[in-house]
């Protein structure tokens, strides 16, 4: 980081002193550099590792980088700051610009792996026994918040000046991505509140709360996919504030993606139950033989209701076998549409039917 601030400041002979954002960002980086350094030290020490191990101490540290590698990520990869990215969004600095963001994932990752070994809690097995479509809507806050954050870091670098000299194109798509960023992390988050509080539970009138769930996530997907869409046409475009390689290009295509997953899951999903509930409904329809049988039976106008079997032109015992074989059948078919509802009951991750 201090060498990528020295190199940017001799091609650009500085008026002023270092900003705010670049100080911040040579301290965090500083400062998260030293902490991992004694922390790994001090583990490396048979003394002093049972005092860090498994310990609040090493929570609290954790939590500390963590918080200081988000603050770099921040101010590295703003453009209003020009540490690794331009004032157009795009990376300037691969080095930093990767590296911040590798570090954040790092310390991300120490969190998980702390709360998953000393607090039993494992967030990554937990997530995969709901289902890939609800680890997908979990991952899509996290990028739809990213999007919304350099659509605003992108306006305010080029944007908030004087009317005359702003882009209008560009401060208008800039707008645009702010706002889909919003949008897509709200729903986003209701759908994972919704799939948190009512998958498996009914409602008072005794409906299948799964089926609302289900019809909620469809509706989410297609709308987000529509307006991802256009915000990937318009905001990766060439007057675009994503074109260059950046926060927000990387973001909009990765929200795009998932979203597309989504609702490729969704769609495959109903189309698992509408195959399933067709199916039932054959099992459940009669053989065409005991159709015709049956509809042989009904009484006719030539044929009399008296009990002389020469005039009705069969035998009572005829009468008799074709009532049991509708018998014998209509058992058989309460028993495959108990079996197949209960089947039905169990398709996809929210278990629709």
């Amino acid at each position: 980081m201090i060498i990528v601030i020295k190199t940017q400041r001799s091609f650009n002979p500085p008026t002023i002193g270092p900003t705010q954002s670049q100080q911040w960002a040579v301290a965090s980086t500083t400062i998260t550099f030293l902490l991992t350094f004694l922390v790994i030290t001090a583990q490396k020490i048979p003394a002093t590792s049972h005092k860090v191990n498994g310990t609040k101490c090493e929570m609290i540290i954790i939590l500390i980088l963590l918080s200081f590698t988000c603050a770099a990520v921040g101010a590295s990869t703003n453009p209003a700051t020009g540490l690794a990215v331009n004032t157009s969004g795009g990376v300037s600095f691969g080095n930093l610009y990767y590296s911040t963001w590798a570090s954040f994932g790092s310390a991300f990752a120490l969190l998980l792996s702390f709360i998953r070994t000393e607090r039993g809690v494992d967030v990554a097995n937990e997530l995969q026994s709901r289902g890939n479509r609800f680890r997908s809507w979990v991952i899509l806050i996290v990028t739809t918040l990213i999007v919304m954050g350099s659509s605003a870091s992108s306006y305010d670098a080029r944007c908030d000046v004087d009317e005359g000299n702003s882009p209008v194109k560009y401060c208008r798509r800039a707008a645009l991505g702010v706002s889909v960023g919003c949008i897509g992390c709200i729903v986003s988050l209701a759908v994972v509140a919704v799939r948190l509080l009512c998958v498996g539970q009914d409602d008072d009138r005794g409906n299948n709360g799964s089926k609302t769930v289900f019809a909620i996530e469809g509706i989410a997907s297609v709308i987000l996919f529509c307006m991802y869409g256009f915000a990937v046409a318009y905001l990766t475009s060439e007057e675009g504030p994503g074109a260059p390689l950046g926060n927000l290009y990387y973001s909009t295509w990765l929200s795009f993606g998932i979203i597309f997953f989504v609702a490729t899951s969704c769609f495959e999903e109903f189309q698992a139950a509408k195959t399933m509930i067709l199916t039932g409904r054959k099992k459940q329809s009669p053989p065409q033989s005991i159709l015709r049988d049956t509809d042989s039976l009904a009484p006719s106008a030539n044929v009399s209701t008296n009990n002389d079997s020469g005039r009705v032109g069969a035998h009572p015992s005829d009468w008799s076998g074709r009532d049991r074989d509708a018998e014998v059948w209509g058992d058989a078919s309460v028993g495959q549409d108990s079996k197949f509802s209960t089947g039905s009951s169990s398709v996809g991750e929210v278990q629709i039917s």
